[in-house]
């Protein structure tokens, strides 16, 4: 195949950079791959292939990856994979007690994970900067540079990376939370509501792997929902979509502290008592089982809003209480068949780590993706 082809202005620079950017994607998501095998996938020729391996192999973006089998007794060809030891990914969650962190190789794969409490009044360059020194400490351990970051944090994000709204973390509201993080660690970072990163991990690693378009409903100490459609998170024009606690009628802001006092204990965290509450109705408490029927209810209402709404095909349960969501699943389908003209499965999470974390290292991959093509461009000039 004839590989010249005719750019504007005649830049066969820009041409180099394009092709070897496409076949960086290929490997970096998928396994290794012979000359011959990545010319047959890019559409370019073996001499071309050869040309931009031999290069990519001078960066340390790619690795021989042992030998193919041969079909025809000759010599095995040789194939090569992405080195994803090359870099890491940084997730990072904010919340009202402090920074979590989870760090990656460049195939998700996980490396180190990090944790700094803080006072629920901590401003917010004290938490900007907890963040930074944690990933900052956890990438130095691992000798590599970190490529991307992804940030989730409650409230509402523009599509600047700007804090609109926060509730749930004092002074939060207008923090340029994707600049500052960027100008702290010197990497792309992008900043996503919590509940929808939690709502991109369930969709490519936990209950709901392979399905695109679901809801993601977070049972903590406060609720909210995530919205995925299309594989994709969905913010609407404001980033305020799923914001359905909003809704005074609804009472999702009084229920978490209704369904911790039902508990019966001593002063606990929300999460917690609201924990001890679900023990004890799946152990036959009446008086914990009317409490998560309550509970139940007042959350299917805000679901059924949430399904007449966007029609997904899959709600997850997630957060703190979803290791007791079996107490509230019957009910909540309950409810919702007298909401909903078809009530979609209801799961709960099957994600042992913290599902934001995890949804925001995928979502730092995608932007690796992205940026593909200016690394690229990077690399070659340099």
């Amino acid at each position: 195949m004839n590989d010249i082809r005719v750019l504007p202005g005649g830049d066969q620079s820009a041409l180099r950079h394009l092709n070897t950017s496409r076949l960086l994607r290929i490997l970096y998501d998928g396994g290794p791959l012979t000359v011959n095998a990545l010319a047959r996938v890019t559409g370019l020729s073996r001499p071309t292939v050869r040309g931009i391996v031999t290069a990519l192999l001078d960066t340390g973006l790619l690795a021989p990856a042992g030998q193919a089998a041969a079909r025809t007794g000759g010599r095995p060809a040789q194939r090569y994979a992405f080195d994803h030891s090359a870099g890491v990914l940084a997730g990072v969650r904010f919340d009202t007690e402090g920074v979590w962190v989870r760090l990656t190789d460049l195939s998700g794969e996980p490396v180190a994970r990090g944790h700094r409490p803080l006072p629920a009044d901590a401003g917010p360059t004290e938490r900007l900067d907890a963040a930074a020194a944690v990933v900052g400490e956890r990438v130095a351990e691992r000798k590599v540079p970190l490529w991307a970051l992804t940030a989730g944090t409650p409230g509402i994000i523009d599509s600047s990376g700007v804090v609109r709204v926060s509730a749930a973390i004092p002074g939060w509201a207008g923090v340029r939370l994707g600049q500052e993080l960027s100008t702290r660690l010197g990497c792309p970072v992008t900043t996503v509501k919590d509940t929808n990163l939690a709502a991109l991990a369930e969709h490519r690693i936990g209950a709901a792997r392979g399905t695109s378009d679901l809801l993601y409903v977070q049972m903590d100490r406060r609720l909210g929902v995530g919205v995925l459609v299309g594989g994709l998170p969905f913010t609407g024009q404001s980033g305020a979509a799923g914001e359905i606690g909003r809704h005074p009628g609804l009472g999702w802001e009084e229920a978490p502290t209704r369904l911790a006092a039902a508990s019966s204990s001593r002063p606990d965290p929300h999460d917690e008592a609201g924990t001890l509450t679900l023990t004890r109705a799946l152990h036959g408490d009446p008086d914990a089982q009317a409490a998560a029927s309550a509970y139940a209810r007042t959350l299917a209402d805000g679901i059924g809003a949430m399904v007449l709404a966007v029609d997904p095909r899959l709600i997850v349960l997630g957060g703190g209480l979803a290791a007791q969501g079996t107490a509230l699943l019957e009910p909540i389908e309950r409810r919702l068949e007298e909401i909903c003209y078809e009530v979609p499965p209801v799961a709960l999470t099957a994600l042992t780590e913290d599902a934001v974390t995890v949804g925001a290292v995928e979502a730092a991959r995608d932007l690796v993706r992205e940026r593909m093509p200016a690394m690229t461009e990077q690399l070659m000039s340099d």
